[in-house]
């Protein structure tokens, strides 16, 4: 027996099998369709001709077995071992990236008594690790979205591992010191720093929104960040038993040497197809359709189904690669603008806490070298708490309550940049006790972790196949700022001998910076 006769000899049976088939297809479609379920509806549709041509929602499931690889690929939310393996050591990785970083801001304190630098001197060589760290942003970013944040981020954990110990092993010696250039020195070795941590956040960015659904990247960001400031309480607590123990050389060893498990980890751990291939998520189709059964459904390219109406329609692809977004195009847009006021407000303040709050709990509160460093750790407590609680609130608010992403950016964003004015107008007053001064950090710091689910994952919403690209733009000027606040902070105490203006401008920047960013925050994706 021929096909055609095949076929037209099963004509009878199309009524008696279509409701069957329906449910099956229904079923089917709730699930992951996997290639070889596909392959046999496709072959039960050309049989039984099961299809409509006439009804222009209705197609063979030509275009279901078309983009079957993508759904089969991808569930919302995504299969949780791959949740995992790409969010965990990401975090863990940002972890020692600010192990990294931190650790000066404690040895500052021994390696400036050696050498008898002052305030302002102490704030321009913390600086010179965001003048490295500003110099890879956007080129961290676009070599993620390019080659795929997994490299990228690997290559920078290789780099910024070997370069902190340049600092005990070749600037801070007695050859150095001989020949005069222990100052350019270290400032060469925390530039290198920077350099390679500069890649860290653009790829970790690039990463999450090719491989995280829309509707978990707040969540994924948020666990990230937690590790990024678990980095800074690791850091506080081991920090004061090396100096006491080993001396200051030996923290910049001990910390760089931690790069060696983590790359081992990064590299068997996290998906090698993560990043910007072309088997990434982003890069693939927007939508979907085809029809099964008789229920509507719609569906992003993660493979979440919304049940519409009466016939299956999982709409047919848009887009079928992704597109890069020039820089002029990015500048041209007033939601970039949101993300870039929002980096450098964030960045200001964010950057003085890092590296001048150990030295105010020491010089201002009296405190020892140990006890300051310890009393710093509770505000890098409530920032890593905060920063996975925004993202499972944001995400919460917009997947269970319906409340628009827009809202919810808005919502997270404001309440980071105001929840912290009242506690810095309070750290101005003059003779606070050390207990209000720690509360009002603590405070300050936690509710300004709210903005990872603000401003950060908006990154996300607007640029999904360039977030790498517009994370490292505006977190570079998020890095002068940075560059500017801390140097600046220095200067200033320095001069007048207190932080009352450090804290008065930090203050009233977070309220320009909310204002900025309610007026021209947006959440529609933009091409070039």
């Amino acid at each position: 027996m021929n096909l055609q006769a095949l076929q037209l000899g099963a004509s009878p049976l199309k009524t008696r099998h279509n409701s069957v088939l329906g449910s099956i297809k229904h079923s089917l479609l709730r699930s992951s369709i996997p290639p070889t379920t596909t392959s046999i509806l496709h072959l039960h549709s050309f049989l039984f001709n099961t299809h409509s041509p006439s009804h222009k929602t209705r197609t063979s499931f030509t275009s279901l077995q078309a983009s079957s690889s993508a759904l089969s690929a991808s569930t919302t939310p995504p299969p949780p071992l791959l949740f995992l393996r790409t969010v965990i050591p990401t975090a863990l990785a940002l972890l020692v990236c600010n192990m990294d970083r931190i650790c000066l801001s404690v040895a500052i304190l021994l390696i400036a008594a050696e050498q008898g630098w002052a305030e302002g001197m102490q704030g321009i060589i913390q600086g010179a690790f965001l003048w490295g760290y500003l110099a890879t942003q956007l080129l961290g970013g676009t070599l993620a979205d390019k080659f795929g944040g997994k490299l990228v981020m690997g290559a920078g954990i290789l780099w910024f591992s070997l370069a902190s110990a340049l600092l005990p092993a070749i600037a801070v010696t007695p050859w150095a010191a001989k020949a005069g250039i222990v100052l350019p020195m270290v400032l060469a070795a925390r530039f290198l720093v920077g350099f390679g941590e500069g890649v860290a956040l653009p790829a970790m960015n690039s990463l999450f929104a090719k491989t995280i659904p829309a509707t978990r990247r707040a969540t994924a960001l948020g666990m990230a960040f937690t590790g990024f400031h678990s980095g800074n309480l690791v850091g506080l607590v081991l920090s004061p038993i090396i100096l006491a123990t080993l001396g200051w050389r030996a923290l910049f060893y001990a910390f760089g040497l931690l790069g060696i498990p983590l790359l081992l980890i990064w590299s068997f751990v996290v998906p090698s197809n993560s990043g910007g291939d072309s088997s990434s998520m982003s890069s693939k189709s927007s939508s979907s359709s085809s029809v099964v059964g008789e229920v509507v459904y719609e569906t992003d390219a993660f493979g979440g189904l919304k049940q519409m109406g009466e016939t299956a329609v999982i709409h047919k692809s848009t887009s079928t690669t992704s597109t890069s977004v020039s820089i002029s195009r990015f500048l041209s847009e007033p939601a970039t603008w949101a993300i870039i006021i929002a980096n450098i407000v964030n960045h200001w303040g964010y950057f003085i806490y890092l590296n001048w709050m150990p030295t105010y709990f020491y010089k201002v509160l009296g405190m020892n070298l140990r006890a300051s460093s310890y009393s710093s750790l509770l505000p890098w407590i409530a920032m890593a708490i905060g920063s996975s609680a925004a993202g499972i609130v944001a995400d919460t608010l917009v997947t269970k309550f319906g409340i628009s992403r827009l809202t919810v950016r808005r919502f997270m964003q404001t309440v980071a940049f105001l929840g912290p004015v009242g506690a810095l107008m309070i750290l101005t007053q003059p003779g606070i006790s050390a207990a209000t001064a720690i509360a009002c950090m603590t405070a300050a710091l936690g509710i300004t972790s709210l903005g990872q689910a603000g401003f950060v994952a908006n990154m996300g919403d607007i640029a999904p196949a360039n977030a790498g690209k517009l994370f490292g733009l505006c977190n570079t000027f998020g890095c002068l700022a940075g560059i500017f606040g801390v140097t600046g902070a220095g200067m200033i105490v320095e001069k007048t001998g207190s932080f009352t203006a450090v804290f008065q401008i930090t203050a009233w920047l977070y309220v320009v910076g909310t204002v900025v960013w309610n007026l021209l925050c947006s959440t529609d994706e933009f091409k070039d």
